[in-house]
C-alpha cells in the first residue's frame, strides 16, 4: 500500500512539474540589408515594420529599432534565450533573437 501511494504521489508530482514548464515563443528578426523588422510569437500579434519608412535614409536608427522591439519585449516579462545570425541570399544576413515566457 505503502508503494502504491508514494508511486501515485510521484506520478501527480511530474504531472504538477510538467504543466508548470509550459512557454510561449517569440523571435524579433531584423535583416539590415532589405531593411525589414517582424516580430513574431506564440502569444503576440504578429508585425512587420518597413524600416525604410521609418528612418527614411538613417540606416543606422535600424539597429536601434531591433533592440528597442527586444527591450519591449522583456519589460513585457519575455527572456532572450538565443541570438543568431541567419545567412540569407546574395550576401544579405538577418539578426533572429528568440524569446520565451511562462504561460500563465
Amino acid at each position: 500500500m505503502k508503494k502504491f501511494l508514494l508511486a501515485a504521489l510521484l506520478c501527480a508530482w511530474g504531472v504538477a512539474a510538467s504543466a508548470q514548464s509550459i512557454h510561449d515563443y517569440a523571435s524579433v528578426e531584423f535583416s539590415p540589408g532589405i531593411r525589414k523588422l517582424g516580430v513574431f510569437g506564440t502569444s503576440i500579434p504578429a508585425k512587420v515594420i518597413d524600416l525604410k519608412t521609418v528612418h527614411m535614409n538613417k540606416r543606422d536608427q535600424d539597429i536601434i529599432t531591433f533592440f528597442g522591439e527586444v527591450q519591449e519585449l522583456e519589460r513585457q516579462g519575455w527572456e532572450v534565450t538565443g541570438q543568431d545570425v541567419v545567412a540569407l541570399d546574395r550576401g544579405l544576413h538577418m539578426y533572429v533573437w528568440t524569446l520565451r515566457k511562462a504561460r500563465d
